[in-house]
């Protein structure tokens, strides 16, 4: 039902009135909430992993977020927002202070460097590197397209706010203590993330930003030879974290 709703307003954007569609689904998302319907997309929702290109026909197929000024910049922007997220594996809140200054090319590579990690509890930074060369290098294209053309030297990619601020998160994450004593659990998270995901919600209703770094997970899981520890070592991330985006160790054995 959602997932309907949501490509109806999605593709609507010459509705001249869409904000109605925004307050209407914000109403629907409210009451999906209060009966217990989730609208969250996780990993189990997942049919299968897009090949790059499949991933690129829907990225430039997508109208994408009803601008009334400055359409050109802020569609390619969005566009390249998404690409960052996937080449990079990146959460948002990854991507959101990235600027100019960030990017070199290298090569056959643009390098992205001083990342910083989100979800640490000490800062820690990673590398990422966008190809010029192979199925993805369309992706690097949307990229260097938006850097060339809209962006002035030390300028930040995706100029939403860096401040953080702390959320609830809904009552069924509550748990309760020994002496019977309910807690909520809370997640801290840059403000301006939750604008990132609501452009990538309109240009790729069918995925979340979620969905995005999953899909370059296994990406890297392929091209690394099912190496766990090496998608690993180039994000970051736990190997533990990364087991529910991979569970497909049994595709480096024969069919029998």
């Amino acid at each position: 039902m959602w997932h309907n709703i949501c490509g109806g307003y999605y593709r609507a954007e010459s509705c001249p009135n869409h904000k109605f569609y925004i307050i209407t689904l914000s109403i629907i998302r409210i009451i999906l909430n209060k009966v217990g319907k989730t609208i969250r997309k996780t990993l189990s929702h997942i049919k299968h992993n897009p090949k790059p290109s499949e991933l690129y026909n829907s990225l430039m197929d997508s109208p994408g977020w009803p601008y009334k000024t400055d359409t050109q910049r802020y569609h390619v922007r969005d566009k390249a927002l998404a690409s960052v997220l996937y080449l990079g594996d990146f959460r948002a809140e990854e991507a959101l202070p990235l600027t100019t200054d960030n990017f070199e090319r290298l090569g056959s590579y643009l390098w992205v460097k001083d990342i910083l990690v989100g979800k640490k509890k000490k800062p820690e930074y990673r590398e990422a590197r966008f190809p010029f060369v192979g199925e993805r290098a369309c992706f690097t294209e949307l990229v260097t397209e938006y850097l060339d053309h809209f962006l002035k030297p030390h300028e930040r990619l995706f100029p939403w706010s860096l401040t953080k601020k702390t959320y609830q998160l809904p009552d069924k994450y509550d748990y309760t203590l020994k002496d019977g004593t309910l807690k909520h659990r809370y997640s801290v998270r840059l403000v301006g993330t939750t604008r990132a995901w609501q452009i990538i919600n309109c240009l790729l209703p069918e995925y979340t930003q979620h969905w995005l770094r999953a899909f370059g997970y296994n990406f890297d899981y392929d091209n690394f030879n099912h190496d766990l520890m090496a998608v690993s070592d180039k994000t970051k991330a736990d190997p533990r974290s990364l087991q529910p985006y991979l569970r497909r160790r049994y595709e480096i054995y024969p069919v029998r």
